[in-house]
């Protein structure tokens, strides 16, 4: 008798607490934006560090799942990124003939943040954000000279939702530099580095399906 009170305790328990977890998945987009940051630039071919400013914009779109237990959610999304890279090279400094000021990276971006419901309709969150760089783009021409194709960095953020719809602001900073070589032709054996480890902060609108 004994046993099946034990039994019926212990599926009760586990109903009870299922019933404490939600399921949610749907769509989202949104903008990805920096605001002309101050970065160092390594340029080999005059020996010298300098300051410029680097502008990075695009925007993404992609997929997100959400396991909500009371207060507390774990959200997974893939996302397919987008973003704009302009650098401000002084010319007083460096010849920037040949040098790759613009070009365009496309990524696969793995966001799991973990969040918590402060109010009914506004969360906090953060978490690990895994990147996966699918090339760099300069005109028609591709940039294979990257130090990395994948990293992990970080995002943190706020969130509000209403009805099916929700908005979040956060931001990205990377843990890792990221490294390109932005020559078309090297000067003699040297080349020339933009690394930045800056942050980039994104505005979304996600939709529950």
């Amino acid at each position: 008798m004994n046993r099946y009170l034990l039994i019926l305790f212990f599926f009760g328990s586990i109903s009870a607490y299922t019933q404490n977890i939600s399921i949610d998945y749907g769509i989202k987009g949104g903008i990805n934006f920096n605001s002309q940051l101050n970065i160092s630039a390594e340029i080999e071919s005059i020996s010298n560090k300098i300051n410029i400013f680097e502008t990075r914009n695009g925007q993404h779109f992609g997929v997100f799942f959400k396991i909500k237990f009371k207060n507390y959610y774990l959200k997974p999304e893939i996302n397919y990124t987008i973003i704009n890279n302009s650098y401000n090279i002084p010319e007083i400094l460096v010849n920037t003939n040949n040098i790759i000021s613009e070009f365009k990276q496309k990524k696969i971006d793995f966001p799991v943040m973990i969040g918590y419901d402060v109010f009914r309709n506004l969360s906090l969150f953060i978490g690990p954000r895994f990147e996966f760089l699918k090339n760099a783009d300069f005109e028609n021409l591709k940039i294979k000279d990257l130090k990395k194709d994948y990293q992990i960095g970080l995002q943190y953020g706020i969130g509000i939702k209403f009805s099916r719809f929700e908005i979040d602001i956060r931001v990205e900073r990377g843990f890792e530099k990221n490294e390109i070589k932005l020559m078309e032709s090297s000067v003699g054996n040297k080349n020339q580095f933009i690394t930045s480890k800056g942050k980039i902060y994104l505005l979304a609108l996600s939709y529950y399906l």
